[in-house]
């Protein structure tokens, strides 16, 4: 299972999977993620802090807990994304707006770039960027009955570009009173789309690109 914004859940639900796979892009919260995983020391845990530059990702730090040699395989893998001085530049400057490629783009492209190989029988969306994050997924769901999971789908009308163009929605949890506009949609990629076109580079088809895409 693949996972785009660590935290409680990411220890929750590697319970029911083989090996779960969470990406994070805030590194106050990623301290937070180590003390959570030594606070359960009998679970295989990696949390690997990532850069990026023009030869790709580099693992800077690794937090390792009870993985064997042998397999060298946790059954949790959490990647910590360090931001470059641009994007939070970015960041900074649009504290008050939506989520931009440019301001999450090497998280946003993490799984492309250095899990580029891998395919997932499930997805949760629940950090910045989602719908970004939800089109690189694409490409890495195994078949076209793999799962995603969008968290926070009620009230983010925004979010929902993504099934005029990418996806269609198999279930869906229409009341919440969370904070955040609540609610969890379910969705299956649409037969005809396969996600290979880089996310700048995109084909619009039902609407345009929103503003606040890149």
């Amino acid at each position: 299972m693949l996972e785009y914004g660590a935290g409680s859940s990411t220890f929750v639900y590697s319970h029911y999977v083989h090996r779960y796979v969470s990406i994070e892009h805030n590194m106050d919260y990623c301290r937070i993620l180590e003390r959570m995983a030594a606070s359960q020391p009998k679970r295989s845990i990696i949390i690997s802090y990532m850069t990026s530059g023009s030869s790709g990702f580099i693992e800077t730090i690794r937090f390792k807990q009870n993985v064997l040699v042998s397999s060298g395989n946790p059954s949790i893998q959490i990647y910590c994304i360090i931001p470059t001085n641009a994007m939070l530049f970015r960041r900074f400057w649009h504290m008050d707006g939506r989520s931009t490629y440019s301001m999450y783009q090497n998280y946003v492209d993490f799984v492309s770039t250095y899990l580029h190989d891998q395919l997932f029988d499930f997805v949760l969306v629940d950090g910045r960027a989602r719908p970004q994050v939800a089109y690189v997924a694409l490409k890495h769901l195994n078949g076209l009955h793999a799962k995603v999971f969008v968290h926070d789908w009620n009230e983010r009308k925004g979010y929902h570009v993504i099934v005029d163009e990418f996806y269609n929605i198999v279930s869906q949890q229409i009341e919440s009173t969370q904070v955040g506009g609540g609610g969890l949609v379910v969705l299956e990629r649409k037969s005809d789309v396969i996600g290979t076109a880089k996310i700048a580079e995109i084909q619009w088809k039902k609407s345009k690109e929103p503003s606040w895409w890149l």
